[in-house]
């Protein structure tokens, strides 16, 4: 009875995840395409809020729920290379993700929504060490999302693997 429930959070918590895949590019145009423009600073922080609250929300359900996937289910295991090659894959995939986001992205992401500020009416040419952070993201997020496809991949193709 748990158990179904924990799957269906933990799809859903997954297609938070792809819809943040989904809307990257989409963002990351906007703040480019805006850069040193009326309103950059909106973009940025549209990309900021969007990114994180996605990424948290989405990131932290996926952690619990999997974790809990893994307690209650018998014939999984943490980082179990001898039965499931997969999801011991996935695991390692989570923890270099945790490890990126923790080490890269959150220091960043503060660092330029600190230099943003909160008043975005302002029409302040921003620095080039904004614009280095904002590469930065980019770059690290759009790693981020490979990896949040690979494990969906994994997830999604286990079952064809196995057998």
């Amino acid at each position: 009875m748990f158990y179904p429930l924990i799957i269906k959070l933990h799809i859903i918590f997954a297609g938070m995840w792809l819809i943040n895949l989904a809307a990257y590019p989409i963002l990351r145009s906007s703040v480019v395409h805006n850069k040193n423009k009326s309103g950059e600073k909106k973009f940025i922080h549209l990309y900021l809020t969007f990114a994180n609250l996605f990424g948290m929300i989405g990131g932290l359900g996926i952690l619990v729920t999997g974790m809990s996937m893994v307690t209650v289910n018998p014939s999984y295991g943490f980082f179990q290379f001898t039965a499931n090659h997969w999801l011991a894959t996935k695991q390692i995939l989570m923890v270099i993700l945790l490890i990126i986001l923790g080490v890269i992205i959150i220091p960043t992401s503060k660092k330029v929504r600190a230099a943003i500020g909160s008043d975005f009416e302002k029409n302040e040419q921003l620095s080039d060490n904004v614009y280095n952070n904002l590469n930065k993201l980019f770059k690290w997020n759009a790693v981020i999302n490979y990896i949040v496809l690979i494990n969906f991949l994994l997830a999604i193709t286990h079952n064809f693997l196995v057998k």
